[in-house]
């Protein structure tokens, strides 16, 4: 990590009276992420660089002489970082990885604390995006539930599982087709793109399924798209920022009374769309400790609609919480 130190001074952004932050906030002593040129090392997601580089030069506007150093990694090593104490905060692409939790609870002895800060992304260069079920462009099937997608992607799924296209509605010679799922690997002891595809999409948004028997893993989602648009029974999980003319995304609805959602950001936004993922900030905290005052008035900075701004401006252009959510996330904080 030494020779990708970084000194984020990016933009100056005037903050809101209403924040009421102190003048001066220092890092609990001793602290492992306390660098020996006195910055405050920061190492997160690399996706999420620019955007926290622009609340670093927020937060040094209202406490002159805090400086921060963003080391890029992936999720995981942030969040090993953490639990060591190697990093102020770790902004992460999922919630905490199970693959780190193990040595947290040993480590620091408490379960992770964390926050929302943002929502996945739906332009084309960011690495997280809402994830988006499609088949092929000839299939004539419009929209799923939750409970639907569930039962096809995996197995044993209550009350059985859907391997015909006809057990999804379709009708005719559609009816007697075999429904071939495909995504990335259901497990993450394979390599694939999305480092944290199969925590989220199968752990959390299928329910830890084990993956449906026709369930064809491939290494990427280029792979999905091309696996779907060669094959009229295919059906696959993607994301919402990569797609191709050869597939058509489905509307996927919370239960049969729901209204389905192809994923637009105002729905993403307002909470409407199932396969939405969210961006995280986790701190280290041990039980019993209140908040230290340097990540309290950072966790309450990037909730701010100044925060919340600077997140959304970056280039990755990553949705903002909607006021429900910032409310949620900032009750933690009392």
């Amino acid at each position: 990590m030494e020779e990708n130190r970084v000194r984020p001074w990016l933009g100056f952004f005037p903050l809101f009276a209403a924040l009421a932050l102190p003048a001066a906030a220092a890092p609990a002593a001793p602290a492992g992420y306390v660098r020996a040129d006195g910055a405050l090392q920061i190492v997160g997601w690399s996706d999420l660089r620019g955007a926290m580089e622009r609340v670093d030069g927020l937060y040094a506007s209202a406490h002159p002489g805090t400086r921060f150093a963003y080391e890029s990694a992936n999720s995981l090593a942030s969040l090993y970082c953490l639990t060591f104490d190697a990093t102020a905060f770790a902004p992460v692409s999922a919630e905490f990885l199970a693959g780190a939790r193990g040595a947290y609870a040993i480590e620091v002895k408490a379960e992770p604390f964390g926050i929302r800060i943002a929502h996945a992304s739906l332009r084309p260069g960011a690495k997280l995006s809402p994830f988006a079920i499609v088949v092929n462009r000839r299939n004539p099937l419009d929209h799923l539930t939750t409970g639907q997608v569930s039962r096809i992607f995996t197995a044993g799924a209550s009350p059985r599982d859907l391997t015909h296209w006809g057990q999804a509605g379709l009708d005719g010679a559609w009816a007697r087709r075999e429904i071939h799922p495909c995504g990335l690997p259901a497990s993450d002891h394979y390599p694939a793109e999305d480092e944290t595809f199969a925590e989220t999409m199968f752990v959390h948004r299928l329910a830890g399924g084990t993956p449906a028997q026709r369930y064809a893993a491939q290494p990427d989602y280029a792979s999905v798209l091309a696996a779907v648009a060669a094959d009229a029974g295919a059906i696959g999980i993607t994301t919402l920022n990569r797609l191709s003319p050869e597939v058509k995304v489905v509307a996927i609805s919370g239960g049969p009374w729901a209204a389905p959602s192809r994923g637009t950001a105002e729905d993403i936004v307002a909470g409407r769309y199932p396969y939405d993922r969210y961006l995280y900030l986790y701190i280290r905290r041990r039980p019993g400790e209140t908040l230290p005052p340097l990540q309290r008035d950072y966790l309450r900075l990037i909730l701010s609609p100044p925060g919340q701004a600077a997140i959304a401006g970056e280039a990755h252009g990553y949705l903002p919480l909607n006021p429900v959510e910032v409310g949620e996330e900032l009750a933690k904080l009392e």
